[in-house]
């Protein structure tokens, strides 16, 4: 999708459809559509005076513009109560209007942005809001559907009205459909059936996506593993006859010696719990639970085009969990490549035990500041809903950070606790560490056990098990399927930590 801001006025833009949006209660037309309105022959003055539409959150009314100007549609969107306005309903709500656009066939799209809708945040945090939700909605969930009911089609062009060419916001433009595209491929990959996605198949994707990015790609094929003492990782993909993999991605633009990121997400490209087998409803959601991994190759793409001056690596131990003779049992004892020794309680919980090595690993390679990311526990989707990510870590700077990346990226994250009183909860009699523990707090323990693998680095690990997938309808505002989580807060996080 190409994007740009346009000077031209709303009424001579030659676009399928403009998008108005307008506040809830909002009673006369903005300034910016008067002249539009006109040749509509007062069409939008009539609608809101009638309150015919009343500008509720993700509300939307399609005028026909009757051939009285260059675009065909004019589409009133609701934003809701303008004092609960921001860039996440913002970007959603726009989200859903490119959405149904695409439903109708239409391409090219032009949104017009009201001086009180822009002024909710920075010209630069509107023009990327605005981009990234109309190239987020270009995510397909149903793309492999052989015939659809509606004739969907890409969205190919934005234009902006409203911004009046402000430097600043023409970047912000930029990045936000760097970081949109980065968001949707690891939608794609999160969305495929795991017939089709196998650790193999994700190794062959990244190499495919990687090409001409200047990232360096490593993978560590199982008999690196073996040589490396990844004891966890290699007991996890005991049970299936896929092979495990790690990919590393590197992204060299820092100064020599200067801090180090690196990003671990979890890519266990299917998971039946292994012997600690998962009940059956639901368990074909079970193919995303490489949105971790998924997520840091987005947000790698992300730093490559986006080009801040540090050092990047992107680690992701990937592997299937599935019962077999073969599996690891409840009882088992496992030896990680840092040399701790893990007693396996639940099979279940094998999310961690493949994120210790890939923890490990970065450690080894010298990380200054490290960020995990995996769809690890129920436990958080219960806490937090389908829409936060649950964040945990062992460094307020660097959780500060992360923080200010997710305000940028648009998504919602909440910090929890890491109490001292927790700390001997997944202690083991026979071993180091046991893998699962007390059958409460179960996102806290689950951290607690990936801390022991960081070496004492600031770190912080995101827990997306319920933001990662959403399936929850009453949430208008938000698209069914896979969401992207965490790809933009990664990438955004990079640009933070190169700028300090």
């Amino acid at each position: 999708m190409q994007a740009r801001l346009l000077t031209t006025a709303p009424e001579k833009s030659e676009a399928d459809a403009l998008i108005l949006p307008i506040f809830e209660g909002q009673t006369t037309v903005p300034s910016e559509a008067i002249a539009l309105d006109k040749k509509l022959k007062g069409a939008i003055a009539q609608l809101l005076a009638d309150r015919e539409f009343r500008g509720k959150f993700m509300e939307s009314v399609p005028v026909h513009n009757l051939g009285t100007v260059p675009s065909k549609w004019t589409v009133l969107v609701g934003l809701g109560k303008s004092e609960n306005l921001d860039m996440v309903r913002l970007r959603n709500a726009l989200q859903a209007a490119g959405r149904v656009l695409r439903k109708r066939g239409h391409r090219r799209i032009t949104v017009i942005l009201p001086k009180d809708v822009a002024a909710k945040a920075s010209a630069p945090a509107v023009a990327r809001a605005v981009t990234e939700g109309i190239g987020l909605s270009n995510f397909d969930i149903g793309s492999l559907k052989t015939r659809h009911e509606h004739a969907v089609t890409q969205l190919s062009t934005l234009s902006i009205v409203g911004l009046d060419g402000d430097k600043a916001a023409s970047a912000a433009v930029k990045d936000g459909l760097v970081l949109a595209d980065a968001t949707n491929r690891a939608r794609e990959w999160v969305n495929a059936p795991a017939n089709t996605f196998t650790p193999t198949v994700f190794v062959e994707k990244v190499k495919e996506a990687v090409k001409g990015t200047g990232l360096d790609l490593k993978v560590l094929e199982v008999d690196d593993m073996r040589r490396l003492k990844m004891g966890a990782l290699l007991a996890v993909a005991r049970g299936s006859d896929e092979p495990a993999k790690m990919i590393v991605l590197r992204y060299t633009n820092g100064r020599k010696g200067g801090p180090i990121l690196a990003l671990v997400g979890k890519g266990i490209t299917f998971d039946s719990g292994g012997i600690s087998i998962k009940p059956a409803q639901n368990m074909e959601k079970m193919k995303s639970d490489m949105g971790g991994g998924a997520a840091v190759v987005g947000a790698m793409l992300a730093i490559a085009e986006l080009g801040p001056k540090i050092n990047v690596i992107g680690i992701i131990p990937t592997t299937e969990n599935m019962p077999s003779g073969h599996a690891i049992k409840p009882g088992d004892v496992v030896t990680g490549s840092g040399g701790k020794t893990i007693e396996i309680i639940n099979t279940d919980a094998e999310g961690r035990l493949i994120l210790s090595d890939g923890l490990t690993y970065a450690v080894k390679e010298g990380a200054t500041h490290i960020v995990d990311i995996a769809t690890l526990t129920g436990s958080i989707a219960r806490t937090l809903g389908p829409l936060g990510i649950g964040a945990f870590g062992n460094d307020p700077t660097l959780m500060d950070l992360v923080r200010h990346a997710a305000d940028l990226a648009g998504e919602r994250l909440w910090e929890l606790p890491l109490w001292a009183e927790y700390n001997g909860l997944m202690d083991s009699q026979i071993a180091d560490l046991k893998n699962s523990s007390v059958p409460w707090a179960g996102a806290t323990t689950a951290a607690i056990f990936l801390r022991e693998f960081v070496d004492g680095k600031p770190w912080v690990h995101l827990d997306i098990a319920g933001s990662a997938w959403q399936d929850a309808p009453e949430l208008r505002g938000v698209p069914l399927g896979p969401t992207g989580s965490g790809v933009r807060v990664m990438a955004h996080l990079a640009e933070l930590l190169a700028e300090r």
